[in-house]
């Protein structure tokens, strides 16, 4: 007889998905503002935690957005593919993607030293150039993000270091929009930070310097980590 094995769904998951279909069935319309934490703790009988956790994925999802000091908007328009399930990221998601970065990417930043042709610099260049577009029109850039690491990935020559960033592609741009998002509402930081941290590895790189390349992409990735962490 075959054991199969039944994965409960966590407890703001669960609460994630009520608020999801109660979008989809018109219940909460786009703009509409959702209770304030202590209200659904109390209507759905759960802990704010729990409301904070689901509410925090939601916003990775794009479906919802917090107002600092304002409270929890439903988005004016939803993220593609909205009609369709969405899988929830959770912060051992994250954490789990930010470990595989680092073992993944620094190796990559030093590799990329030795190995960068004219063609991969020029992709990194103009990833940044985006990226600082981003920063002057106040936007966060996530897609230039990516492409910029993809860049370097490609850069190291083994495609199946490309093939490996490709695979978590998405999750990978969730949460570099999410860190963006972060550290655009910081007002003791901005986003012009993680543009200055690529400019560095950048400028690594292209110096064929191995110990700056490593460090400055494990100083961004450990960064990156922080920032999740610490806010999810």
């Amino acid at each position: 007889m075959v054991e199969v094995s039944i994965v409960r769904k966590k407890l703001y998951e669960e609460i994630a998905d009520i608020i999801l279909s109660d979008i989809k069935s018109g219940k909460l319309k786009p703009g509409d503002k959702l209770p304030a934490i202590a209200k659904m703790a109390e209507s759905y009988q759960v802990s704010q935690a729990s409301i904070r956790e689901a509410l925090n994925s939601l916003k990775v999802l794009d479906v919802i957005q917090v107002k600092h000091g304002q409270g929890s908007y439903i988005n004016e328009q939803m993220p593609l593919g909205f009609e369709q399930n969405f899988e929830i990221i959770t912060k051992a998601d994250i954490a789990n993607l930010l470990d595989l970065r680092k073992i993944i990417e620094v190796g990559c930043a030093r590799s990329a030293c030795g190995k960068a042709e004219k063609l991969h610099l020029e992709k990194m260049k103009n990833a940044l150039e985006k990226m600082w577009t981003a920063v002057e029109n106040n936007e966060l850039g996530e897609q230039a993000d990516y492409d910029f690491h993809m860049a370097i990935a490609e850069a190291t020559g083994n495609p199946l270091l490309a093939n490996l960033l490709d695979d978590v592609s998405e999750t990978m741009i969730r949460t570099m929009k999410e860190t963006r998002r972060i550290w655009l509402y910081e007002a003791e930081k901005s986003i012009q930070k993680i543009y200055d941290e690529h400019k560095l590895i950048f400028e690594a790189i292209k110096n064929k310097d191995e110990a700056a390349a490593e460090k400055n992409m494990f100083n961004h990735l450990k960064g990156v980590e922080d920032v999740l962490l610490t806010h999810y």
